[in-house]
């Protein structure tokens, strides 16, 4: 069972105003409405985190030359399998 902290926050009245229209139309509550939202907001940070630590490990180690070659020509032999067209 998840543990839950209960917290007050001060909302700008419009912004409020909008959340409670989208409550209104999900039928969720606030509480639900706000953990929905904080949830997608942290995912969001940690893949943004993530895609910043592909770059910069991507910048310290490129790909050889030849690497990128295999990989282009592993990817032709895998997508010429693939009918492009409706036939």
């Amino acid at each position: 069972m998840t543990s839950v902290e209960k917290i007050a926050v001060s909302v700008d009245r419009e912004l409020l105003r909008k959340a409670e229209r989208l409550r209104g139309s999900t039928g969720e509550t606030r509480s639900a409405l706000v953990s929905r939202a904080l949830r997608r907001l942290v995912i969001e940070q940690e893949h943004a985190e993530r895609i910043e630590q592909y770059v910069e490990a991507y910048r310290r180690k490129p790909e050889r030359p030849d690497e990128a070659e295999l990989a282009r020509a592993l990817a032709r032999r895998s997508l010429d399998g693939i009918a492009w067209e409706d036939e």
